[in-house]
């Protein structure tokens, strides 16, 4: 065919095609879901969502009226004038009223809210395990109820409905038992080791008079004027020594006396603290065992400095997060601190005090149960000082009569430990019946004044029993776990009855104690006989009062 021809019968199908979709009908666009109702017969509406809402009696609408148009838009149905499209422009409540054909109104109360629904199938889906509810709230507030089974799962869960809401309030539970305890020891060891080496002298001629006294040691005498204008020094007031000396020697023919300083020390400080606190998971606890040092602070008016309080003690502070596998995160900050004047300053308006400190912040993570050093610190120090005369003082052998000498050895070790415990209240039947200092009572003025006792056991207590003294211990429930208490009236082992086995009697129970059982045959034990008991001796021990 011809060329030509060819493109003519091309242009022809192209207008064909054209006019074909010109006279085709536009795409129809999704229908908008239908309106959903809550129990006050509100219809809800989704933020930036829309529904499609039609009269009961099922007529043409002819006319509408929305009351707030910033919240929702009435749109037309172009499919169906039964019906109208409601669409959430802001969160709020709107009032639309719509009217039919033949004059009939019905009115409808519009919530326009974000999407709850679809945040509640995300949770489902991202977390299948949590069984959580949202509620909507005043202002586009979303309100998370229900429980979760892992802690971790919280974050997950809020993140999803923050990027639905900006406003999210938490009321979700987390399942199981997430209160811990944490056991903290602190353990501190200060040791300190001090060498001192120094000589002064003193020389007291009739001509001449020649003295040292280098480092301090002593001090040069005070002349003494005797009758008119005269002065005289005695051989006693050659030197006077003053504390860090440690041996005084003098020859009386010579008019010497010599200063001596050979001493050697050590000082050894422990510190052990063990704090225990709870706590629930996710929430910060803090802790004190100590006190408060008062400090001059900024000025406070016209009358001086003011006051800063310094904690002082043992301090700790921790965070812990219980995980959905069971381990437990933790921020710890134990801290141990003192108050060292060596380390203050002194003002015009008085001396601060300086402090010493122990401090560590960390974060680990750990089982139930494990304990982490968390923090070890071993530190020394030397310090040594020399104040010689010069040749003299440097020369083997012979300089240390010229010179003072002294060496300071400090080390300082610090460990901490911290074991985390899961943990729950106790039962009524696991309080303790006695708490620290309610197990005893004061003393009466008999007790006090004639047997110069500070506390007694709680109870009644008979003094003169079988006209024989009864010491106040005898009163305490756990006094037959003492048979042979060698003190008091009641019974001892002086004349050997321990040795025997055959204690006297306190409180008429003979002490009797049975150590060994024969041992189980298939299960059963035979009852003992007389030769299977054997009573032991029991060491002499002296009894606390407090029990």
């Amino acid at each position: 065919m011809h060329p030509k021809r060819l493109r003519g019968w091309a242009f022809c199908g192209l207008v064909l095609a054209g006019l074909a979709a010109a006279g085709a009908p536009a795409t129809a666009q999704p229908p908008a879901k239908t309106a959903a109702v809550d129990k006050s017969g509100a219809v809800i509406v989704p933020l930036n969502g829309s529904v499609r809402v039609g009269m009961k009696s099922g007529k043409l609408i002819r006319s509408v009226f929305n009351s707030v148009e910033t919240v929702v838009n009435v749109l037309p149905d172009a499919s169906d004038p039964r019906f109208v499209i409601l669409f959430g422009r802001g969160v709020g409540v709107s009032r639309v009223e719509l009217t039919d054909v033949d004059g009939g109104k019905e009115v409808y109360e519009v919530v326009v809210q974000p999407d709850v629904e679809l945040l509640r199938n995300l949770i489902r889906r991202a977390v299948p395990t949590a069984s959580v509810d949202v509620l909507p709230g005043i202002g586009g507030t979303l309100i998370l109820s229900g429980n979760v089974a892992r802690l971790d799962d919280v974050d997950t869960i809020l993140r999803i409905a923050n990027s639905v809401s900006g406003n999210v309030i938490n009321a979700m539970q987390v399942g199981g038992v997430h209160q811990v305890q944490l056991d903290v020891v602190v353990a501190r060891v200060d040791r300190t080791k001090l060498r001192q080496r120094g000589f002064n002298f003193g020389v007291n001629g009739t001509q001449f008079t020649f003295q040292s006294v280098l480092g301090g040691l002593a001090t040069l005498p005070q002349q003494q004027t005797v009758g008119a204008g005269a002065t005289t020094t005695t051989l006693g007031g050659i030197l006077a020594a003053v504390p860090p000396a440690n041996i005084v020697f003098g020859i009386i023919p010579s008019n010497f006396l010599g200063v001596l300083q050979a001493l050697k020390s050590e000082n050894v400080a422990k510190l052990l603290a063990e704090p225990k606190l709870v706590t629930q998971s996710g929430r910060p606890a803090h802790f004190l065992a100590g006190g408060r040092q008062a400090t001059l602070g900024p000025s406070s008016g016209i009358n001086g400095p003011g006051v800063v309080y310094e904690d002082i003690g043992t301090e700790l502070e921790f965070l812990p997060v219980v995980y959905g596998n069971g381990k437990i995160y933790l921020e710890v900050s134990p801290r141990v601190r003192g108050v060292n004047q060596g380390l203050g300053i002194t003002t015009s308006f008085g001396t601060v005090p300086g402090f010493d400190e122990q401090s560590v912040r960390t974060s680990i993570v750990l089982e139930p149960g494990q304990t982490f050093a968390i923090g070890g610190l071993i530190q020394s120090n030397t310090q040594g000082s020399s104040v010689k005369w010069p040749l003299i003082g440097e020369l083997p052998f012979v300089g240390p009569f010229f010179s003072v000498n002294a060496i300071t050895d400090q080390e300082s070790e610090l460990v901490i430990m911290v074991t985390p415990h899961l943990v729950d209240a106790m039962d009524c039947n696991q309080v303790p019946a006695h708490l620290p200092g309610r197990e005893t009572r004061s003393p009466d003025d008999f007790e006090f004044y004639l047997e110069s006792m500070l506390e007694q056991p709680r109870g009644p207590r008979n003094v003169f029993a079988g006209r024989h003294f009864q010491a106040g211990w005898h009163g305490d429930p756990t006094a037959a776990e003492f048979p042979c208490y060698n003190g008091g009236n009641g019974g001892g082992c002086a004349n050997g009855g321990c040795a025997t086995g055959n204690c006297a009697p306190a409180n008429g129970v003979p002490a009797t104690v049975p150590q060994a059982l024969p041992a189980a045959v298939n299960g059963q034990a035979d009852a003992p006989s007389a030769d299977a008991v054997q009573v032991l001796p029991v060491t002499p021990g002296r009894r606390p009062a407090s029990r």
